[in-house]
């Protein structure tokens, strides 16, 4: 006779584990997938139903990938799917915190003309509505109807527009364009010249340069003021050429650039600059004060600066940059101005930063 009893807890016991084992495969399964990864497939959800003419189940899935990461795109895209259903005041609100959480938007100009368009369809709707009813004398024709423009494609009409479709690619809350705030750090040969009474040459330096701007909210972000701390080292021979020694060149410089983008990624302009840069080591027999006198200190030059630029911008928000720069620095001190007179300085700057 078998022991029924025995055979209970065992399967009890079978049962407990194989629930624990499922409970942890489920678990595991959703902690697999990040955050990231399920707003990304509800954006792509939300594109296929788009396309597929499901516009209010569209918003639906935007909305919680926006929920997850809230990158200005998605806001477009509710605002496309509002305006295909009709929508009007609902695609306004949505364009309107597009362009405000992205300010730099390529397609800003496109999104403009579609408010315009928009606002003028609920004006002409809210003077229809506000007409009073006229009576139809008998005999007379019936008045011809009025007809509001619509944005919506009538069915089964093909209808061409400039209206960029709904963007099929995520991006992330940290690509968003409205970063004003950018730091960024150079390398550059720097050639150096002397207005000066002697024959003076000097090598082909290398200069550094670290710049923190910020961009002014006009002209559509393209105007960065900042400011420039720039260092070099130059080293000369003594006047008795007996030994040589090592000056530096160190100061900093207010900026104002503006930049032009040719496209989404490149950018050109220029810019201007305007500060002090200090002249420091000059010891005991230099060839630049007069008689080798040794400076007592580092000497102030205020400076001007003028200069190109071009921007490459590559993803989450870092950048390269080639900006070729001109500096004038007047000398201030005795017996280095009856000498020299004026320091010119050619950099070509060569660098990388990050926009926040």
């Amino acid at each position: 006779m078998t022991n029924s009893g025995s055979r209970l807890p065992t399967a009890r016991l079978l049962i407990f584990l194989t629930l624990c084992i499922a409970s942890g495969l489920v678990t595991t399964s959703a902690r697999a997938e990040s955050p990231a990864e399920t707003g990304k497939a509800h954006f792509e959800r939300g594109v296929k139903l788009y396309n597929l003419g499901h516009f209010q189940e569209s918003i639906g899935e935007f909305e919680k990938a926006y929920d997850i990461d809230p990158a200005p795109i998605l806001l477009f895209n509710i605002a496309q799917s509002h305006r295909q259903l009709g929508e009007k005041e609902r695609a306004l609100f949505f364009y309107r915190r597009y362009l405000e959480q992205a300010p730099k938007a390529n397609n800003r100009a496109d999104v403009e003309q579609r408010m315009k368009d928009l606002a003028q369809s609920l004006e002409q709707e809210k003077e229809l509505k506000q007409r009073p009813p006229t009576e139809v004398e008998r005999g007379a024709p019936p008045p011809a109807p009025v007809t509001v423009p619509s944005l919506l494609p009538a069915p089964g009409v093909p209808v061409v527009t400039a209206t960029p479709p709904v963007v099929e690619a995520p991006a992330s809350a940290a690509e968003s364009e409205s970063r004003r705030w950018a730091a960024a750090a150079y390398l550059a040969p720097s050639v150096v010249g002397f207005s000066s009474t002697k024959d003076i040459s000097a090598p082909v330096l290398f200069s550094a340069r670290l710049s923190g701007s910020y961009a002014l909210p006009v002209l559509d972000d393209r105007l960065m003021v900042g400011l420039d701390a720039v260092v070099s080292f130059l080293p000369y021979t003594a006047i008795d050429q007996t030994s040589k020694g090592s000056s530096s060149f160190w100061g900093f410089l207010l900026t104002a650039r503006y930049l032009y983008p040719v496209n989404p990624k490149l950018s050109v302009g220029g810019g201007l600059g305007a500060g002090v840069i200090w002249w420091a080591g000059l010891q005991s027999n230099n060839p630049f004060t007069v008689e080798g006198v040794p400076a007592s200190g580092a000497i102030p030059m205020p400076t001007a600066q003028v200069g190109l630029r071009a921007e490459y911008r590559l993803s989450k928000g870092f950048f390269v940059v080639l900006a070729p720069e001109f500096l004038v620095s007047a000398t201030t001190s005795a017996g280095l101005s009856t000498s020299v007179s004026a320091v010119e300085r050619f950099d070509i700057d060569i660098g990388a930063g990050y926009s926040f």
